[in-house]
C-alpha cells in the first residue's frame, strides 16, 4: 500500500430518506453552509500537508454530514469513488445546524473536522500530535493561518513563501519573506492570488537576479491555463520596493 501525504478535506451531505427532487450530495442543499465552510477543510489539510502528514492510501478526506446515524457518531462510509478518496460520515441534525449563525457554523465545521481526524487516527499517537498541533494553530489564527509553500536558502539570502487561503473571503494571498544575510535586513510583500492552488503552477522555482525575485512557473499546459487567469501574473518582485521589516 502506498502511503500518501494528505492534500484536501472536503464536505458533503447524505440524502435524507424523505428528500424530494434532484440531489448531488454537495454541501448546501440540506445543510446550509457559510461562505467560508469549504475553505476550513482546505486550511486544515494544507497545514497538515506542510507537516508531511501521512494520511494513508488516500490523500483526500471527504466528510459526509448525515442525519441518519446517532448524534455526533462517526463512521467510515461504504461509498467508493477512487482509492485516493475516503468518505467518513458524521451525524448532525440539519435543522440544528441551519439555525446557527455563520460564525457558529464555521466553528462547528472546524470541530467536526478535528473530531473526524481524531477518530480516523486514534491509534497513531504521532498523527494525533500533528493534528493537535494544527488545531492549536487554527484556533489561534483561523482564516489568517499561514501555510508554508516553499523555502530557498543560499549563503546570501533566504526566501520563504507562504500562503493564506481566503483570509478576506474572495482572494487568497501569497506572502513573500526575503532576508538579505549580508545586509542583515528583512523584507516582505503580499500578493493577492485567485486560488491557493494556482501557486503550484505559477511558482515552481525561485531565483534572485539584479535585485529582483523571479518566480519561474511550471512548463506545462495546465500552468499556461492558470497564467491566463491573471492579467499580470506575479512573476517578478523588485526587492527595493518590498516593505522592510
Amino acid at each position: 500500500m502506498e502511503n500518501r501525504v494528505l492534500k484536501d478535506i472536503r464536505y458533503f451531505e447524505a440524502k435524507p430518506d424523505n428528500y424530494q427532487g434532484e440531489f448531488d450530495g454537495i454541501l448546501g442543499n440540506i445543510f446550509h453552509n457559510s461562505p467560508d465552510t469549504i475553505y476550513i477543510g482546505q486550511r486544515i489539510a494544507r497545514k497538515l500537508n506542510e507537516f508531511g502528514f501521512i494520511s494513508g492510501e488516500f490523500d483526500h478526506i471527504y466528510i459526509n454530514l448525515s442525519p441518519k446515524l446517532n448524534e455526533n457518531e462517526i463512521s467510515e462510509s461504504n461509498v467508493f469513488l477512487y482509492k485516493k478518496i475516503k468518505y467518513f460520515n458524521y451525524e448532525i441534525t440539519n435543522s440544528v445546524f441551519n439555525n446557527l449563525t455563520d460564525f457558529e457554523k464555521d466553528e462547528k465545521i472546524k470541530d467536526i473536522t478535528f473530531k473526524v481526524l481524531h477518530w480516523i487516527y486514534k491509534k497513531d499517537d504521532l498523527k494525533i500530535k500533528l493534528i493537535n498541533d494544527v488545531k492549536t494553530l487554527f484556533d489561534r489564527y483561523s482564516k489568517q493561518l499561514k501555510i508554508n509553500y516553499k523555502t530557498k536558502e543560499t549563503n546570501n539570502y533566504l526566501i520563504d513563501l507562504s500562503f493564506q487561503i481566503r483570509p478576506d473571503i474572495d482572494k487568497s494571498k501569497l506572502i513573500i519573506d526575503y532576508t538579505d544575510k549580508k545586509e542583515k535586513s528583512k523584507f516582505q510583500q503580499t500578493l493577492e492570488i485567485l486560488d491557493y492552488e494556482d501557486l503550484y503552477s505559477l511558482v515552481d522555482n525561485v531565483t534572485i537576479k539584479d535585485g529582483f525575485i523571479i518566480f519561474q512557473p511550471k512548463k506545462n499546459y495546465h500552468a499556461e491555463l492558470v497564467a491566463k487567469k491573471y492579467t499580470s501574473p506575479p512573476m517578478i518582485i523588485e526587492i527595493n520596493k518590498m516593505t522592510k521589516k
